[in-house]
């Protein structure tokens, strides 16, 4: 049945995007002025936890309804599109229309559209500059992860977090760092043939070779052939209390700080997107 569902969603959404996609192919226009606004998508959070959360989750991992979280077909979406479906709701599927004012749909849209786009496109309010001392100092996060030529080498650079991820995944990373399920970054031991142990973080693997990044970040490259077993930690090195270990608004303001990291200025990337 749930499958049912999905197909008849998935099929609704597509027909409504061809449909709105032909209306305006020859119609470009101007981004709405809630689209990376900030307070606009904090307002259209709230609106999104009453009123579809319930099928989208809190977050947009989905559940009853599709995952909205990551990029797809409902961010390549043009703002406008994207706000007639929530407005409208798509036909022959359980997703509804809104009976909220435009102003309040167009929040709700600009919190969607943040979901999956890169945090410097869509940065979420804090304060930043405490953020960046929570970054160096309470939450320890220079210690592993570097930034701007500072801070350690055991974990991934940030100097680009906020250009790749969204400001939702870069939450979640700091939460629970176990829910990317990736294996680079984990703790892995190597024993070899000749009785030597390595040990240190994965950072490649494949058929013929195993790359380890030692605590001095220096790369050390295993063969196949050498390695007689592989132990792969089933959990991430990054400690996983920071839920507990932050208020939230040290959260936010960590988030918020981490959001405007990008190779890319904040201007630059608004102002190419005519905001």
């Amino acid at each position: 049945m749930r499958s049912l569902i999905w197909m008849r969603l998935a099929a609704g959404a597509s027909l409504a995007a061809g449909v709105l996609a032909a209306a305006d192919v020859h119609k470009p226009k101007a981004p709405h002025p809630a689209i990376g606004d900030p307070e606009a998508i904090e307002a259209g959070r709230q609106l999104f936890t009453s009123g579809c959360a319930g099928c989208h989750g809190l977050t947009g991992e989905g559940g009853r309804g599709p995952k909205l979280r990551d990029s797809g077909m409902w961010h390549s979406l043009d703002d406008e599109a994207l706000f007639k479906i929530i407005k409208f709701g798509i036909p022959n599927t359980e997703m509804p229309g809104s009976h909220q004012p435009d102003e309040k749909v167009w929040q709700t849209t600009a919190f969607v559209k943040a979901l999956g786009s890169p945090a410097i496109e869509a940065p979420p309010p804090g304060d930043i500059r405490h953020g960046e001392e929570i970054f160096w100092g309470k939450g320890g996060c220079g210690g592993c992860h570097g930034l701007r030529g500072k801070g350690g080498k055991a974990g991934p650079d940030l100097a680009n977090v906020g250009g790749m991820r969204s400001a939702g995944v870069i939450r979640e990373s700091i939460v629970d760092p176990d829910a990317d399920a990736t294996e680079a970054w984990r703790k892995v031991s190597l024993t070899l043939h000749d009785g030597s142990v390595r040990e240190g973080l994965l950072r490649n693997r494949n058929n013929f070779s195993v790359q380890i990044q030692d605590a001095k970040g220096e790369i050390h490259l295993a063969l196949a052939s050498q390695i007689k077993s592989i132990t792969l930690a089933k959990s991430s090195p990054m400690p996983g209390d920071y839920g507990k270990r932050l208020t939230r608004k040290e959260l936010d303001d960590l988030v918020a700080f981490l959001s405007r990291q990008s190779v890319r200025p904040a201007e630059s990337v608004l102002a190419s997107a005519g905001r």
